[in-house]
């Protein structure tokens, strides 16, 4: 059996319960078959930026795992090229006293930068294999000056990188990554929740209106996931007699001013009585939603694997979005929805009429989703731990 320690600042916390769940639950699937312990980085900078009181513990329990606290000195928007050595000084005592007490058998860093980076170091400085995943924010920060060099040299030191999308992987070999070093691992879905089932039922659960059309939109309240886009099309629909209307899921994340701008836009449309701003929930909340959903829209300008289309999807929902990360390897025009051009809201509004035009078999589009489920994720990852481990 395996003894990892896995590494990642984005992780669900009491006050953030969904951020990083995807990461968690790939660690809950591999802990099945591995000793896995989880440090979880928490910037700070005393005196002007405390510890949130979460983290001042040792550690939290959450979604069944307990994850450990280090704190990691941080500038806000300053001397972002020195991060990953930040990190590596936050993770190097509590990694090196888990190895004395139970040897490591490897690191696994979740993100490339900082974590990744400042992993490759700690693991240097302790004569330990490191594996590292990315996970999408790779695609934009490898092409920064003095981070993106760093991404590159720690992805190419590393005994392995797992990449959950062929794009992610495929940017990371044109900037210099040895296309050996990357397999592509997707994420997972929970087919048990995420399944077709009754549209009609699901809108009275939510209190919906059955006579509009509904559109779903599930992200964080943050610029580069485009919801701006989609409430234009929404706009342009409504201005054309369309009986539409939007739900957007999710909450606010790092960049709290999003979404009272994304309310003034709605305002200034003329649409706000006709989008709803459901806020961050729970998986089965969300699940709820795509099935009670007509369509899924999503104006997204940068992705690694969307969890929530493959979510979509899996629910048998269409999917109208655009052509970035593996969205193209899940959406189809004709078959499961369509792909429009980041940024063209004319475009969008155009696609969300004709999708919604067309009647869809929802099992049809549900069962021809090629995606695995949470414990083959972890198994396959342990397969590639052992494979490239000395």
């Amino acid at each position: 059996m395996l003894n990892i320690a896995s590494v990642c600042r984005t992780l669900p916390t009491p006050v953030t319960p969904g951020a990083g769940v995807f990461v968690l639950r790939r660690l809950a699937a591999m802990a099945e078959a591995s000793d896995i312990r989880i440090l979880q980085p928490v910037p700070c900078l005393p005196p002007l930026r405390r510890l949130p009181s979460w983290a001042r513990p040792p550690s939290h329990d959450i979604h069944g795992q307990t994850i450990h606290h280090a704190a990691m000195f941080y500038l806000p928007g300053m001397f972002k090229s020195l991060d990953g050595r930040w990190l590596e000084h936050s993770v190097l005592p509590r990694l090196r006293a888990w190895h004395r007490q139970r040897p490591i058998d490897v690191i696994d860093a979740h993100f490339g930068y900082p974590d990744g980076v400042g992993c490759v170091r700690a693991a240097r400085r302790l004569g330990l294999p490191v594996i590292v995943t990315i996970r999408g924010f790779e695609a934009e920060r490898v092409a920064l000056p003095g981070i993106g060099p760093q991404i590159v040299e720690a992805l190419s030191a590393a005994n392995g990188c797992i990449s959950v999308s062929h794009s992610l992987r495929d940017r990371m070999i044109e900037h210099g990554v040895p296309a050996g070093r990357i397999v592509v691992i997707p994420n997972a879905i929970d087919r048990d929740l995420f399944r077709p089932g009754d549209r009609l039922a699901a809108r009275h659960a939510l209190s919906m209106p059955a006579d509009d059309a509904l559109i779903v939109s599930v992200g964080h309240l943050v610029s580069l996931k485009r919801h701006d886009v989609v409430l234009r099309a929404l706009g342009r629909l409504r201005s054309r007699g369309e009986a539409v209307r939007l739900a957007i899921v999710g909450g606010a994340d790092y960049e709290p001013e999003c979404p009272a701008a994304l309310r003034r836009l709605a305002a200034e449309l003329g649409i706000a009585e006709f989008v709803h701003f459901v806020g961050a929930v729970g998986p089965s909340i969300v699940a709820d939603w795509l099935r009670a959903a007509d369509l899924f829209a999503l104006g997204t300008r940068r992705e690694g694997c969307c969890n929530a289309i493959l979510e979509s999807l899996a629910v048998g929902t269409p999917v109208v979005t655009t052509p970035v990360g593996d969205n193209p390897h899940f959406v189809t025009e004709d078959e499961n929805g369509a792909l429009v051009p980041v940024g063209d809201d004319e475009a969008m509004a155009q696609a969300m009429a004709r999708v919604l035009r067309r009647d869809w078999d929802r099992n049809v589009i549900s069962a021809q989703l090629a995606v695995g489920d949470w414990p083959g994720v972890g198994r396959a990852v342990l397969d590639h731990f052992r494979a490239v481990l000395p």
